[in-house]
């Protein structure tokens, strides 16, 4: 059975027609006999929209491939409570679910980010400064520290993998937010000052905790950065972001969208 999964379409970004996306992503998606797409966060900057993308792919697709997906922090800058983004929005919203596809337990998690890949450069005071005064994330509603939500974040992966386990399930983890300690420490920042956004990509804490489980496989979004999947001890890390195409911005290696979409797309035969 097929997965494929993509992060950061950033549609409304990217300044894309939408409907004409969805067909041609739905006739490809047939073609390749996929059985479950997840698409994991930042397709919108806003999670309705990202939810109605959902349903007009669902509406193409006849149940033939199911779609869920994940709301990263660009869905989460849209003015909803945290509380919101908690509970079980849709049937494919796959934040804290989990959908069992042959062997496998996909076990989804927006996640969130700890500071840790800073590797204590910055001081925490710092670091929310900047998040204030410059980060996208500065509009989301928080009501607790970054730190304490990486960690519930953590904890509902952690529940979730040992439920899989017990049920015979191998365990096959999909978030936002980056748990790859390699992928970060490849990013070649243009500017010495903006190496303060690593304490914004994920955790390092949760990808020790994914590797020391013994997970086989993780894939993350979040970060517009070129890697190989790559293997620590018995994990192989995915990064599935697409990223932005823009006048000022320029992240793509191909020459139009949807020839990008089919060459970032993680596609994993289960």
């Amino acid at each position: 059975m097929r997965l494929a999964v993509i992060s950061d379409l950033h549609l409304d970004i990217n300044r894309l027609d939408v409907p004409e996306v969805a067909h041609k992503m739905a006739d490809y998606l047939l073609k390749e006999q996929i059985a479950v797409y997840v698409l994991a966060g930042d397709s919108f900057n806003s999670l309705a929209k990202t939810r109605e993308f959902v349903r007009q792919l669902n509406a193409l697709l006849s149940s033939k491939v199911r779609v869920f997906y994940l709301a990263g922090n660009h869905e989460m800058g849209d003015g909803l409570s945290f509380e919101k983004y908690e509970e079980h929005l849709s049937d494919g919203y796959l934040h804290n679910q989990s959908i069992d596809l042959g062997a496998y337990r996909i076990i989804g998690n927006n996640g969130w980010y700890d500071y840790s890949f800073d590797h204590g450069q910055h001081d925490a005071a710092t670091i929310g400064r900047f998040k204030k005064s410059f980060w996208y994330d500065r509009r989301i509603k928080q009501t607790m520290t970054d730190q304490k939500r990486a960690v519930l974040s953590q904890q509902q992966v952690k529940r979730a993998v040992n439920e899989a386990r017990r049920s015979g399930q191998k365990p096959l983890i999909i978030t936002h937010f980056s748990p790859d300690g390699q992928l970060v420490e490849t990013i070649p920042f243009s500017k010495s000052k903006l190496a303060i956004l690593k304490a914004y990509l994920g955790s390092e804490a949760f990808g020790e905790q994914l590797v020391a489980a013994h997970v086989p496989v993780v894939v993350s979004g979040h970060i517009h950065w070129r890697m190989p999947k790559h293997r620590i001890a018995e994990t192989t890390f995915y990064n599935a972001s697409l990223g932005y195409e823009t006048k000022r911005i320029h992240e793509w290696s191909q020459k139009d969208f949807m020839t990008e979409w089919k060459k970032r797309l993680l596609i994993l035969d289960l």
